[in-house]
């Protein structure tokens, strides 16, 4: 996403954190968008439909009154509204990804991506968990991921940081070495 539109997503991200804080509804907001977001995202016609330059806005909120309206806040509606009468319903994911990363923020949550070669337990998981909150200082969220090129151990990314202990890294590592021994 460009600056422009990134800019754009975070103003309407950051105007529905305020309302929702003013109205307790911090996390009914985050459920709805993203549900707004999933189904939107896992319906091709829907989405082709709201991006379509040639659908009037009426004709978006009348769909989007109908697939939503019983499901989210009536606030979580009146953003979809007026997203659509200003040509924005384009934007709809990425308010939802700005409002959680804004969300986090306020309650000082970290995300950390823990690549593994198979899926890890809970136990696991927790540990993880427990290792990066005292190493962050944050209370961290975790989304695992599976890459079989990692062949064991884990990545663990979290902002900026990243934390390398898979195999695959450790054999490149000793390869490099390998290639340089004896070169001196």
């Amino acid at each position: 996403m460009n600056e422009g539109l990134s800019i754009i997503a975070d103003k309407y991200a950051d105007a529905m954190i305020q309302l929702a804080e003013k109205n307790d509804l911090l996390d009914t907001i985050n459920a709805d968008l993203h549900l707004i977001k999933d189904t939107v995202k896992s319906n091709k016609d829907l989405q082709d439909f709201i991006e379509h330059p040639l659908i009037n806005a009426e004709e978006k909120k009348e769909v989007m009154e109908t697939i939503f309206k019983p499901h989210i806040n009536l606030m979580s509606m009146n953003l979809i509204k007026l997203m659509a009468d200003n040509n924005r319903l384009f934007l709809l994911s990425f308010v939802a990804e700005c409002y959680n990363k804004i969300l986090s923020e306020i309650r000082n949550i970290e995300t950390a991506q823990v690549i593994t070669a198979i899926e890890i337990d809970e136990d696991t998981k927790n540990r993880v968990k427990e290792r990066l909150e005292k190493l962050f200082s944050k209370q961290i969220k975790i989304e695992s991921y599976i890459d079989k090129q990692i062949i064991a151990g884990m990545i663990v990314k979290v902002k900026d940081k990243i934390i390398d202990g898979s195999i695959r890294t450790k054999f490149e590592n000793m390869k490099k070495e390998v290639a340089g021994y004896g070169k001196h």
